[in-house]
């Protein structure tokens, strides 16, 4: 368990191992949680049932500001992802939040359906100058797009924005990274296997990548179905570093400390009313580092989750 431990203690340090004496990282923050979206693998279609909403700026400000204060280098250097169950270009002033994110220094990086990419939409969202896109792209015709996105005829206008979009980028010689995202699960394997060098190979594109499916945190029946793969192998003790490194902030201030956490079953604390370093090591988070530490996990969050021991 040692590799769970205080990351930064000393002899003469406090040794109580539930406090971190490393700074947080904020790893995404939610703009939204609506999406018009029905995507067989994300647990968010049949499964979230917390409010639906939209971030406030001066919320969001505040996030940003604070991540910034606490973890300079951090926040230039590792993906601060603006999206967790949503999607965030349905926000109205989505350009407004990453263009402030990316002037204070933060590397912004965020996932996107291209089919929201209408020209106004691009041309926001290149001004803004995030770091990093992934553009999801599932399926490679519309029947096929249909059965895993839940949108019909919806796979050409996505690839016709996708394809504008790259112009759009060359002509703004903008310097952000495109990767082209594929989920990686049975429903694909044929797309995948069609798309992979097409995608691969087209001009304005860094970067394909074959994501990898995920289960979430374990909760979700429905999503779990769909998993092909072999059980992951299982250590007999607990393995995830996330209490120790990052923090996830949903659309109404709420923080939790991992970004499968999708119905907020985890909640450390809320920023409007306190500030990310106090939550960083506050009693909600000290305690999920304790059952971590102790090899006994029964928080809603965490107990099922495939990952927690991996």
């Amino acid at each position: 368990m040692e590799a769970l431990r205080n990351p930064a203690a000393t002899p003469d340090a406090p040794t109580d191992p539930t406090v971190a004496d490393t700074p947080f990282s904020v790893f995404n923050i939610e703009l939204t949680n609506r999406c018009p979206f029905r995507c067989v693998m994300c647990a968010r279609t049949n499964n979230m049932t917390r409010p639906q909403g939209l971030m406030d700026f001066a919320l969001f400000r505040k996030v940003i500001d604070e991540y910034v204060e606490e973890n300079p280098k951090q926040a230039v250097q590792s993906d601060c992802w603006l999206h967790h169950f949503g999607e965030s270009l349905v926000h109205p002033d989505f350009d407004r939040f990453i263009a402030y994110a990316s002037t204070r220094g933060v590397f912004t990086a965020l996932s996107l359906n291209p089919l929201m990419l209408k020209r106004p939409t691009a041309l926001a969202l290149l001004r803004a100058r995030p770091g990093k896109l992934y553009l999801s792209i599932d399926g490679h015709d519309n029947a096929s797009f249909e059965r895993i996105r839940g949108v019909e005829n919806a796979y050409d206008p996505s690839v016709r924005n996708l394809l504008d979009f790259l112009e759009l980028k060359k002509s703004f010689r903008s310097k952000v990274q495109i990767w082209v995202s594929m989920i990686h699960f049975g429903q694909n394997q044929e797309s995948i296997a069609r798309m992979r060098e097409y995608w691969s190979k087209l001009e304005g594109v860094d970067y394909f990548f074959e994501k990898e499916f995920v289960t979430w945190d374990g909760n979700a029946p429905d999503v779990n179905r769909l998993d092909g793969r072999r059980p992951l192998a299982q250590k007999e003790h607990v393995t995830c570093p996330f209490p120790w490194n990052r923090l996830t902030v949903t659309w109404d201030g709420d923080v939790v400390p991992c970004c499968y956490d999708y119905d907020k079953r985890y909640v450390l604390g809320n920023v409007a009313r306190q500030s990310l370093k106090e939550i960083w090591n506050g009693g909600p988070m000290r305690r999920l580092r304790r059952e971590f530490l102790d090899n006994r996990v029964t928080n809603p969050l965490c107990r099922n989750c495939e990952y927690l021991r991996a």
